[in-house]
C-alpha cells in the first residue's frame, strides 16, 4: 500500500500530466468558454485521483511487488501476496507448495531443523488450498500426500496422507511416484509385503538407472517380508502367455518425443484397479512389434499371468524417465481381453487417447 506521504505525491504527478494533456486543447477553449476550461482543469485531475482510490490497485506501486526477487524467501513472500489476492489461482497454490517444499529440504540438509518444519508446513497448507481447487486430481493428490508426510513431526505417511495415495492409484493405477510413497507409507506401518508389490509394480516402469537403485529397497521389504531376493524371485519362467502384436501408423509414431519409451502390459479383468500381473518394457520399438507375455514378465512373485484365465492386454507410450502414468495426449493401445494360453495373438493397435 502506498504510505500517506506517498499518496499525494503519486496525486500531484498525475494531476500534472492530465493537466500537461489538458495544455493542448484549453488554449482554445479558454478564449471562447473560460469557465468550462476551468472546470475541465480542476475537474478531471481530482476525477481521475478520486476513481484510482476507488478502484484502482495502490499495491502495484509498492516497492515490494515490483522489485525482482533476489532470493527464494523473497519470490515465496511475494507469491503468497500475489495468492492474497488471487486465492483461486491452482497454479500459483502449487508452485508455492513446491517452492516452500524445497527450502524445507534445502534447510534440513543445512541442518536447521526449525526452519524446514516451517517450511514444510507451509508447503501442507499450500497444496491443501490446491487440493481445494482441484480435488480429483491424481498428480496433485500424490504431491498432496508427500506435502502431508513431510509435515508430519516423524516425517510419516499419516492416515490422511495414505487415504490420497490410494485414491490416486484407483484412478491411475501406473503413477510412478504414488507407487513408490505408498510402499514407502506401508514399510512405515511393518506392512512389508504391501511395499514388495507396490514397488515390484514400479519396478518394470523405470529407467534403468533408477531401477538399480530401487532394487535393493525391494530386497530389504523382500527381506522383512520373509521372501527370497528378488533376483531368485523373477527368474524367467515359462508357463501359459499371451502373444501380442502391437501396430502403429507411421505418421503418428513421427509425433513422439525422443525418448518415449513403449510399455506392453497385461491386467486382471476382474480386477482393472489393480497393478499390471505382467509388463514389458521396450526402449526402442520397431513396428509391428511381436512379442509374447509370460510368467517371465511378472510383476510380482505372488500374482502370476499363468495363475489367471481372463485377462485385458495393453500398450502405451511414455517418455523416458516418466513419474506420471497415462494422460490426455499419451499413445496408447487396448485395452483388450485375451485368454492366458490362447492361440490367437492379440492385436493392439496404438493411437493418442483423447
Amino acid at each position: 500500500m502506498l504510505s500517506h506521504a506517498e499518496t499525494p505525491l503519486f496525486l500531484l504527478g498525475a494531476s500534472a500530466l492530465v493537466a500537461l494533456s489538458l495544455a493542448f486543447v484549453l488554449p482554445t477553449l479558454w478564449r471562447e468558454a473560460r469557465v468550462a476550461a476551468l472546470a475541465l482543469l480542476v475537474g478531471i485531475p481530482l476525477a481521475g485521483g478520486g476513481l484510482y482510490l476507488v478502484f484502482g490497485e495502490p499495491d502495484a506501486l509498492d516497492p515490494r511487488n515490483r522489485v525482482a526477487p533476489t532470493t527464494i524467501e523473497e519470490a515465496a513472500r511475494q507469491l503468497e501476496r500475489q495468492l492474497a489476492e488471487e486465492p483461486d489461482s491452482l497454479e500459483g497454490w502449487i508452485l508455492l507448495g513446491r517452492t516452500r517444499k524445497s527450502m524445507g529440504r534445502t534447510a534440513e540438509v543445512g541442518g536447521r531443523p526449525a526452519e524446514a518444519d516451517a517450511a514444510y508446513a507451509s508447503a501442507q497448507l499450500a497444496f491443501a488450498r490446491a487440493l481445494e481447487l482441484a480435488p480429483d486430481n491424481p498428480d496433485l493428490q500424490v504431491e498432496a500426500a508427500e506435502a502431508l508426510s513431510l509435515a508430519h513431526p516423524e516425517r510419516r505417511f499419516g492416515p490422511e496422507a495414505v487415504a490420497l495415495l490410494d485414491s490416486a492409484l484407483v484412478d491411475r493405477p501406473g503413477h510412478q511416484r504414488g507407487l513408490w510413497f505408498r510402499g514407502v507409507a506401508a514399510l512405515q506401518t511393518g506392512d512389508a509385503v504391501g511395499a514388495v508389490q507396490r514397488w515390484e509394480a514400479l519396478l518394470p516402469m523405470v529407467d534403468a538407472e533408477t531401477a538399480a537403485a530401487l532394487r535393493p529397497q525391494i530386497d530389504r521389504a523382500r527381506a522383512d517380508a520373509g521372501l527370497p531376493p528378488l533376483a531368485a524371485a523373477t527368474a524367467p519362467v515359462e508357463g501359459p502367455g499371451i502373444e501380442v502384436r502391437v501396430e502403429a501408423d507411421p505418421a503418428v509414431l513421427a509425433a513422439l518425443p525422443e525418448g518415449a519409451v513403449l510399455f506392453v502390459s497385461a491386467r486382471d479383468a476382474a480386477n482393472r484397479d489393480a497393478p499390471p500381473v505382467a509388463a514389458r518394457r521396450i526402449p526402442d520399438p520397431r513396428f509391428p512389434l511381436e512379442l509374447r507375455l509370460s510368467d517371465a514378465d511378472s510383476m510380482m512373485p505372488t500374482a502370476k499371468l499363468s495363475g489367471l484365465a481372463r485377462v485385458e492386454v495393453s500398450a502405451r507410450f511414455v517418455l523416458a524417465g516418466a513419474v506420471d502414468g497415462a494422460g490426455a495426449g499419451d499413445l496408447q493401445a487396448g485395452p483388450v481381453a485375451a485368454m492366458v494360453g490362447q492361440e490367437a495373438s492379440v492385436r493392439l493397435v496404438l493411437a493418442p487417447e483423447p
